[in-house]
């Protein structure tokens, strides 16, 4: 069938008569139909622009009521949110600086309540100035517009030599948020003592954006607590978990000016749970120059890795420093025990370590070292007998009955030393105490 047979039919079968109707007429009525749809969509976008403008001018005057309360401010910004996701409205910088306006407001006004003894809400009061800053970044980002030449290049100020850009909103933006700039700082206080790390984290990493943005004439310059603030930030960090972050912020903290050393002591618990050792040790170093013998903790790091390096004329030379200054450390006498040991021998040693546990008998490691004298003693003279059967286990037993109590405690403090549940298994059995060996067996 010929096409325009075939159109023929067609429009015979929709018109259900068997007249062919005017080809010309139905074409117009085709348009006519299309140029409807068309203008039926056109009138609802504009609907829809119009719908969002009219959410944007309806905040505006609504937050400028006289009685204006918490949940006031909450209901206008709840009517005018779909404008900060709708395409006619979102890519304004204007709508976002009316959002950070609105946050700012309802965030004075938790302020207002509390100086006049009201009961307030510190999380949600936080998140409000959280939710501001945010806000007022957006806006400032659609907002700053560069200044062209007729070549399409930028224009430089000749004042700040910076390339001009044209706003509108971010004079505004930027004063509001400057003038609670150190809102920020208290408000991650607050947050923290409410145990909302994520919250306290926040807050004062905006703070310490708003300080930092030297590129921009209309921002604060860097002020002399950002250092510590970056600190606290940093523990924000350690107790949401983020052990990578924390060692950064606290990292920050120092070369910031940041003078207390618990930059430092955080810093290497962080470490040390990322197993790090080489950042252990290298910050250690970088401690004991600053703070020196002031905190034993440091040389002990340091001496530990001389000592596993067998490094012992080093870990001498640093043990004799920290000892001059702290004569009763428990563990630097643990370690001078084992660095004598490793020149002399164990007898040499035996006294540095009963100091320890005399000093602290919670010192598992100087437990461990106290019995181990007795223990290798006892196999020493087992070595060295002549004697055997229950002639040599009556010299022997009192020996290895000697060594237990400290091996015992030891195994209290640290049940994961293997060399001490080696030579706890050996007298258990040389002794006969099965019920004990069957304890120790059934845990490792």
């Amino acid at each position: 069938m010929h096409t325009t047979h075939r159109l023929q039919y067609f429009f015979m079968m929709l018109h259900g008569s068997g007249k062919i109707p005017n080809f010309a007429v139905v074409f117009r009525e085709i348009v006519v139909k299309k140029y409807m749809i068309i203008l039926a969509a056109l009138v609802t976008l504009s609907f829809n622009a119009s719908a969002q403008r009219h959410l944007i001018g309806e905040a505006k005057k609504a937050i400028n009521g006289l009685t204006m309360t918490i949940d006031n401010y909450e209901k206008a910004f709840n009517k005018f949110k779909p404008a900060l996701t709708n395409e006619e409205t979102c890519n304004h910088p204007g709508t976002w600086a009316l959002a950070n306006q609105i946050k700012i407001e309802q965030f004075d006004k938790y302020m207002d309540n509390r100086r006049v003894g009201k009961k307030i809400n510190i999380q949600s009061m936080g998140h409000t100035l959280l939710d501001a800053y945010d806000y007022g970044m957006k806006s400032l980002s659609l907002d700053t517009i560069p200044v062209l030449d007729k070549k399409g290049k930028s224009v430089i100020d000749k004042k700040t030599k910076r390339p001009k850009v044209k706003t509108r909103f971010s004079k505004d933006v930027v004063s509001r948020l400057l003038e609670h700039h150190d809102n920020y700082r208290v408000v991650g206080s607050e947050l923290y003592n409410i145990k909302d790390w994520e919250g306290a984290y926040k807050a004062w990493d905006d703070y310490c954006q708003m300080a930092a943005r030297v590129d921009d004439p209309r921002w604060l310059k860097p002020d002399s607590i950002v250092a510590e603030v970056r600190y606290y930030q940093g523990i924000a960090a350690w107790q949401k978990g983020d052990t990578i972050d924390a060692v950064r912020l606290f990292s920050m903290a120092r070369h910031g000016g940041f003078p207390g050393k618990e930059a430092y002591d955080y810093a290497l618990v962080c470490l040390s749970d990322l197993g790090n050792e080489r950042e252990v040790v290298k910050l250690a170093w970088e401690a004991f120059i600053n703070f020196g013998t002031s905190d034993p903790q440091y040389i002990r790091i340091l001496i530990n890795d001389f000592v596993s390096r067998e490094d012992y004329s080093g870990a001498n030379d640093l043990l004799e420093e920290a000892m001059a200054v702290n004569p009763d450390d428990d563990e630097l006498l643990n370690l001078k025990g084992l660095v004598v040991e490793s020149q002399q021998s164990i007898y040499e040693a035996l006294p540095y370590y009963q100091r320890c546990i005399e000093l602290n008998d919670s010192n598992a490691s100087g437990q461990f070292n106290v019995g181990r004298f007795f223990y290798n003693k006892a196999q020493e003279t087992r070595q060295n007998s002549r004697l055997y059967g229950k002639r040599l286990a009556d010299m022997v037993n009192p020996i290895y009955r000697e060594a237990l109590p400290y091996l015992e405690k030891s195994f209290a403090l640290n049940p994961h030393n293997e060399e001490l549940i080696n030579a706890l298994r050996d007298i258990y059995y040389k002794l006969g105490e099965a019920q004990k060996l069957q304890a120790i067996e059934s845990i490792h």
